[in-house]
């Protein structure tokens, strides 16, 4: 792996104009870090994806906006990569409007190996985990 710190994180206001900024940071990250373009254009739509959901369902409330938090997670044989996107919001990651739409959540799965969702009074938690892949550093 690359010479990327081991974790991150980005605050991220509540608009989606903040989207850009953060898929940009997020993707040069991962590419320092020696990720694959192609599965690091996976997580990075897992994401943004999840903070776009954040942005739309979790600033209801007035809050100091969005964290996404980036961790480089080796073990012995592999590595991962966990994010966490926390909003001040109260949401379950269930469309509230009647018309079939937002396919987020799937998407997010698909796009994921582990999706984790934690509602509490300070807020929603979204844990995602990206596939693993071979280490290529000695431990």
């Amino acid at each position: 792996m690359g010479a990327a710190a081991r974790a991150v994180s980005w605050p991220v206001r509540c608009a989606p104009t903040a989207l850009e900024p953060l898929r940009r940071d997020l993707g040069r990250w991962l590419a320092a870090a020696g990720w694959p373009a192609d599965e690091a254009a996976d997580l990075v739509l897992a994401v943004s994806e999840a903070v776009s959901n954040a942005v739309e369902h979790g600033c209801a409330r007035v809050c100091e906006g969005i964290r996404v938090d980036a961790r480089l997670t080796t073990a012995h044989a592999s590595c991962h990569v966990d994010c966490t996107v926390h909003d001040c919001g109260r949401w379950d990651g269930v469309a509230t409007s009647a018309a079939p739409r937002g396919h987020g959540m799937r998407l997010i799965r698909a796009l994921t190996r582990e999706l984790r969702v934690e509602h509490g009074d300070a807020g929603t938690t979204l844990h995602l985990a990206s596939y693993d892949r071979p280490r290529r550093t000695p431990p």
